[in-house]
């Protein structure tokens, strides 16, 4: 690894957390301004974090905070293999790696309310990964290469042009990833719409902050590739992400929550179609 390769993996792992956190300050602060409310602060996430760590709670098990941990260091990998410019596949394996791990620790709680929150974090799994990876599939045949490099070096046509069949998918992922209605299934992001937060039952204290985190990675990671159908340049695929993340807002407004079943049943084979028929579109060309 040269110098360059370590830099760029040093400031992914320091900054992709920043990123998501911002991300989570935006959500909160438009949320708040399209229900005609004055909401809290763009920070505001960082302050719950804050709170969150100076609570010293047992967890419910030992291995709930083991994955817990384990989650968190998978979330931060795949920013890190994707800010060093690494296989964006191999980070579409660990991201998908960190979802499980805090379905595992909830498996491990007490709560019956967790469980069935970590039972509907797997059907989320099994929803939207297919679709995910047959979107980098399609991107990787369009750039011609599995490298995060390949992705953004199609610099004289954006990937969009070849890959239009997959902005539904990966507006689902992004919903999914976001815990945005309509699929805010197995936890939702907004805690005042919660008495019960699902998967996230079980979790408290420092356990709680470090799954924040590593929420924020993951958001990061999932917006980072949508943005390369548009990587044009860093202000273009910062443009990009941010209209992926608008977009995964008014939805998450104006829409109820689904069924479980809708989703599998519904949604993903829809998107997942689509995804495939846009790849097998770029292999007849």
């Amino acid at each position: 690894m040269n110098l360059n390769t370590l830099t760029l993996a040093v400031a992914g792992l320091i900054l992709a957390p920043l990123l998501g956190g911002l991300a989570a300050g935006v959500d909160r602060v438009v949320t708040a301004r399209l229900q005609s409310r004055m909401g809290p602060p763009l920070f505001q996430p960082f302050y719950d974090v804050g709170k969150l760590w100076a609570k010293v709670i047992a967890p419910a098990s030992h291995w709930q905070g083991l994955f817990v941990r384990w989650a968190l260091v998978a979330s931060l990998a795949s920013d890190v293999l994707l800010a060093a410019g690494g296989d964006v596949l191999l980070c579409f394996f660990v991201q998908a790696a960190s979802a499980s791990f805090v379905a595992l620790g909830a498996f491990c709680g007490n709560s019956p309310y967790g469980k069935l929150g970590a039972q509907r974090e797997l059907f989320q799994l099994l929803a939207y990964e297919p679709v995910f990876l047959v979107a980098i599939l399609c991107m990787a045949k369009a750039a011609g290469g599995f490298d995060a490099y390949s992705f953004m070096a199609a610099q004289g046509q954006p990937l969009l042009f070849k890959l239009p069949l997959l902005v539904p998918g990966l507006l689902f992922v992004v919903l999914v990833k976001l815990r945005k209605s309509p699929f805010d299934i197995s936890a939702s992001h907004h805690m005042h719409q919660e008495v019960v937060r699902g998967v996230y039952t079980d979790y408290a204290g420092r356990d709680f902050a470090l799954l924040e985190i590593a929420h924020w990675a993951d958001v990061t990671v999932v917006l980072w590739i949508c943005s390369f159908l548009w990587a044009t340049g860093p202000l273009q695929m910062l443009a990009t992400g941010l209209v992926f993340l608008f977009a995964a807002l008014i939805i998450d407004n104006i829409s109820a929550r689904l069924t479980w079943r809708a989703m599998l049943k519904g949604v993903a084979p829809l998107t997942l179609i689509l995804a495939t028929a846009n790849l097998v579109w770029l292999y007849l060309e």
